[in-house]
């Protein structure tokens, strides 16, 4: 930061003839491009972009955001279903330019730059045959993911990608560029591994990484809930749940077949279904062995289970989420998927808003029940339940929200009253459902929170005020 002059930034000009990157004002040619997240339904208009190239570069941004009291979004991979990744007539720092990824695989660590997607992470890696815990959508971001937790098919084996970040460069609210690790800032590491996003800007990412195989067996079958199975099949699959290993991590997920939708078998389009979908490490011909009860459960309207590359498995999802349809998904930590809330679910699986959307039912057990040594706070439940209406026209959103928000409702008698704070809506709720779902974690990273960002300028987050 020597070469810059943070006290210099009182005009746009200033600021652009000092970073690497490229600053991108609404009178751009790229401004319509630029200002777009992944979610359609956060049209939002910056005043600035910042196309961060270097940790300087967010610096630069932050103390122009900080001089001119604007308020500050950062986008990693910009894939946020709340939308915190833009903002109205303030400054977006976008990382994407910061996607480098480079392994050590005597250490099982990785080094991610903070504008990096698991998909990126997952190409390095597995060339080394290693992976870290990450989500199960390609193009999710890293930084997005990881800061506020982290699911996906590692999960249950390997932990959260919160509870697999060992080391961090971060950018604080004064602009300094810190490290945060076991040794130098160690509650600032705390706070980053789960504390979404509250205490900085990570830059750079270093995880633990693990061995995964190249070839896993994944599984993915749609079964036919037409003649009322689906409730009969989610308890069939929380039962099943009950007894799995930990290294399998595994999802059930109800709804209606799309119009159009590839793969199903002719006549499908608007039949219910209780699809299940997991992946074993190891041998994929035990894990064939080990998940051949939910593969043989019913009728198939759909099979694409087998044997596949684990890049490939990390893009299952991927066609189903593209760029601009309109997002709105919510959770609930069930602590009793008992036969109520099963037929709550089965119902709302059969009934949505959109033949998009779907009632997305994990299973958290192993080292993803463990606690994690971070500010997220581990729910006792052995379920997440994940609501996601997904839409494309915007005439349709009251609809599709009140569809999520109803279940959510309706799901809270079986609950402990938290939300996984990635998938927590627009965050609506505010205040209160932050600090329910931080928990007993709640002040202690209120006060890193104070030590590290004392005027709340890092508030686009499941935002924890700064402890008076």
């Amino acid at each position: 930061m020597a070469d810059n002059d943070l006290g210099a930034l009182d005009t746009l000009s200033a600021l652009t003839a000092q970073v690497d990157g490229e600053v991108v004002t609404p009178d751009h040619p790229d401004f319509e491009v630029a200002r777009r997240v992944w979610n359609g339904i956060h049209d939002r208009r910056p005043r600035v972009i910042i196309r961060c190239a270097s940790a300087a570069d967010v610096s630069l941004g932050v103390a122009f955001a900080r001089t001119h009291g604007l308020p500050l979004a950062v986008r990693g991979g910009g894939h946020g279903v709340a939308g915190h990744g833009t903002v109205d007539e303030g400054v977006v720092l976008d990382l994407a330019a910061m996607r480098s990824v480079s392994v050590d695989d005597q250490a099982r660590e990785v080094t991610v730059g903070g504008g990096a997607t698991w998909g990126e992470v997952d190409a390095v890696t597995q060339e080394a045959g290693l992976a870290v815990p990450g989500g199960v959508f390609s193009r999710t971001g890293v930084a997005g993911l990881a800061l506020a937790g982290g699911y996906g098919w590692l999960r249950n084996a390997y932990g959260l990608s919160c509870a697999n970040l060992v080391a961090a460069e971060v950018v604080t609210a004064q602009s300094e560029v810190v490290q945060a690790s076991a040794t130098e800032n160690p509650e600032l590491l705390w706070a980053l591994r789960g504390g979404g996003g509250n205490v900085g800007v990570v830059t750079s990412f270093t995880f633990r990484a693990h061995p995964v195989d190249r070839e896993v067996y994944f599984l993915m079958v749609h079964h036919d809930a037409s003649d009322g199975d689906g409730a009969r099949a989610l308890r069939d699959f929380r039962d099943f749940c009950a007894n799995a290993p930990d290294s399998t991590s595994l999802m059930a997920f109800a709804g209606v077949v799309p119009e159009g939708a590839h793969g199903f078998v002719p006549g499908s389009a608007g039949r219910p279904f209780v699809a299940f979908a997991g992946m074993v490490l190891g041998d994929p011909a035990e894990g064939e062995r080990v998940l051949r009860p939910l593969h043989e459960f019913g009728v198939p309207l759909s099979d694409a289970s087998g044997v596949m590359p684990y890049v490939e498995v990390q893009k299952a999802f991927d066609e189903e989420y593209p760029d601009g349809m309109r997002y709105y998904w919510k959770s609930v930590n069930v602590t009793d998927l008992g036969d109520a809330a099963i037929e709550a679910i089965a119902a709302a699986g059969r009934t949505p808003a959109s033949d998009l959307s779907t009632i997305d039912v994990w299973h958290v057990a192993g080292a993803a029940a463990e606690p994690v040594d971070g500010a997220f706070a581990t729910s006792s439940a052995a379920f997440l339940v994940n609501p996601e209406a997904n839409w494309v026209d915007a005439a349709d959103d009251d609809a599709n929200i009140a569809w999520t928000r109803s279940l959510v409702s309706t799901l809270e008698p079986f609950s402990d009253g938290t939300r996984y704070l990635n998938f927590a809506g627009f965050q609506e709720e505010g205040a209160d459902l932050v600090r329910a779902s931080f928990g007993d974690r709640y002040e202690r990273l209120a006060a890193v929170k104070a030590q590290w960002d004392p005027e709340n300028l890092f508030r686009l987050n499941p935002n924890v005020r700064p402890l008076e």
